[in-house]
């Protein structure tokens, strides 16, 4: 499975945190190679525990495990656009 989400050029990424915004459920995930991945829909739905997006890793060099974290001020940020 994860082969051939390798070869399809899919990357995993993983809930951290969903918050419901008047009707809206924004939905918060870190990625395998330490990226940030958001997505929002209708706060009737749910957010699914993986997320596959359309991209290729990040170099080696560039993955930032640390650093690269939702913070509170990140989602704030993004929930109040």
């Amino acid at each position: 499975m994860i082969i051939e989400l390798a070869v399809a050029g899919l990357m995993s990424c993983k809930l951290v945190y969903q918050d419901i915004v008047k009707e809206d459920l924004y939905c918060f995930y870190t990625c395998l190679d330490s990226s940030r991945e958001f997505a929002s829909t209708r706060k009737e739905y749910r957010c699914p525990a993986t997320l596959h997006v359309e991209r290729p890793a990040m170099p080696f060099k560039e993955r930032d495990f640390k650093g690269n974290k939702w913070t509170k001020e990140a989602i704030d940020k993004v929930i109040g656009d």
